[in-house]
């Protein structure tokens, strides 16, 4: 017997919307066009979220991790971790499509 997929829901504040056109490879090696950025700060987003371990628990159970901005539903390709100078992190970037 299947078990019904569970979500869970975040309200993300203080964050950065940017466009992009980038070409990446999916986990699957194909070709996917971006068409977003999500910026979230480290420091004045609100919640602190690890980005990286949520999309991993999303593929490791067979689903994709999406995010929602003004009705518009996307779904994140990547979730990069960029640290400052000293070490420390300084902003995710969600690469979305």
């Amino acid at each position: 017997m299947y078990q019904n997929q569970t979500y869970d829901t975040y309200t993300v504040k203080r964050v950065h919307i940017q466009p992009t056109e980038k070409i990446v490879k999916t986990v699957t090696n194909t070709d996917q066009q971006l068409t977003t950025v999500l910026f979230v700060d480290a420091r004045i987003s609100s919640p602190a979220l690890d980005w990286r371990a949520l999309l991993e628990q999303a593929h490791h159970c067979g689903g994709d991790m999406r995010v929602t901005i003004r009705g518009v539903t996307y779904t994140v390709a990547a979730a990069d971790g960029l640290r400052d100078d000293t070490d420390r992190l300084h902003h995710w970037e969600i690469s979305m499509y």
